[in-house]
């Protein structure tokens, strides 16, 4: 019998893994997005968002979950039916910034920051009100739950990332110094968004007024800025999101209206979306926010001021071709149409 749980274990990890695309370095998006979630007028009605700010899309499910600040609450969208009609799943007393979705063993968890309350709300599956999880949350923006349920918090008027810990429930500093804001590596302007690396443990954080992300390896007393530093490449980065593989960085960089991909080492990054500058047409963008993948590699990005969130397909996942690959590639075409031009004088010859 335990033989026989483990085979099915070990099933259905391998069809979660093939259902989901590797997402190239190299890949392409359509630039121009397909509203699906939102009508694009502030409302508070089930097809309605008021400035969505964080998404997060359960890869499981494809359920689309969206923090509707304006309206207090937590709406999702079924991206199997692409119903524009959502479902209101936690109805808060706040204004929600970022959701982060968790499984247990009863269902999916909803995480939500609430920086006007200061706490970390917390809603199990089927809840009709949450409860707060940590310890006070001081302006709390990006959240993040790892595989242990360790809460990471984003405490922006403290300069700093918290880990919280369910097992002790005890909270150390992670990243930043306590009450001490600044540009240096150890310090924060405003951190906002959070991604973790859980392969190695390194914790990414968008620092939004010093318009750089940092990066804060494990249990480092300072940071690393691996993308950005001044207002030529950001203008409020508002959100990262790491490939644990390749350590590409794809950034949410708010006031200049677009998501850009950072490569590793990089020093510099090219937008993938959000070319056209700020606007409400199907290519343009007004305040993103958030921004996630579907299971298929697609793009989903909250179109904050615009009241809607945007999808943009994955349209080219081919793997990225490198100079000696393409040397190789160029001497082997060069190679064929000599061979054909001799072929075709050899033929006129004779």
């Amino acid at each position: 019998m335990q033989f026989f749980i483990i085979y099915i274990s070990i099933v259905l990890c391998y069809f979660s893994c093939i259902e989901c695309v590797k997402i190239s370095s190299c890949a392409k998006w359509n630039r121009t997005g397909v509203t699906i979630a939102g009508t694009g007028v502030a409302g508070s009605s089930a097809e309605q968002l008021h400035d969505p700010t964080g998404i997060f899309i359960h890869k499981k499910t494809n359920i689309l979950y969206v923090a509707d600040y304006g309206n207090k609450r937590i709406q999702t969208f079924d991206l199997n039916k692409l119903s524009t009609t959502g479902n209101t799943v936690a109805s808060l007393t706040s204004n929600p910034h970022k959701v982060f979705v968790d499984d247990d063993s009863n269902g999916p968890t909803i995480y939500i920051s609430l920086p006007l309350s200061d706490h970390i709300e917390k809603w199990v599956y089927g809840a009709t009100s949450g409860v707060p999880i940590g310890d006070a949350c001081f302006s709390c923006l990006g959240i993040w739950v790892d595989k242990e349920k360790n809460l990471y918090t984003a405490e922006s008027s403290r300069f700093r990332v918290r880990k919280w810990s369910p097992q002790t429930n005890n909270s150390t500093v992670v990243a930043g110094r306590t009450d001490l804001n600044g540009s240096t590596p150890d310090r924060f302007g405003l951190p906002d968004g959070i991604s973790v690396d859980e392969t190695i443990g390194d914790i990414y954080v968008t620092d939004y007024i010093n318009n750089r992300v940092q990066k804060w390896a494990k249990d480092s007393e300072t940071g690393m800025t691996v993308a950005g530093s001044d207002f030529t490449s950001f203008s409020g980065p508002s959100c990262v999101m790491v490939d644990e593989e390749t350590k590409t960085m794809y950034i949410v960089d708010r006031h200049n209206e677009r998501v850009q991909r950072w490569l590793a080492g990089a020093s510099s990054g090219d937008t993938v979306v959000g070319v056209a500058g700020r606007g409400n047409s199907s290519d343009q963008l007004n305040e993103p926010r958030h921004a996630d993948f579907d299971s298929k590699g697609n793009l989903y990005v909250s179109d904050a001021w615009n009241h809607r969130v945007q999808m943009y397909t994955l349209i080219d996942n081919e793997p990225c071709r490198t100079s000696a690959a393409l040397s190789i590639m160029f001497k082997s075409t060069m190679i064929q149409i000599l061979f054909s031009m001799v072929t075709l004088i050899m033929a006129k010859v004779f």
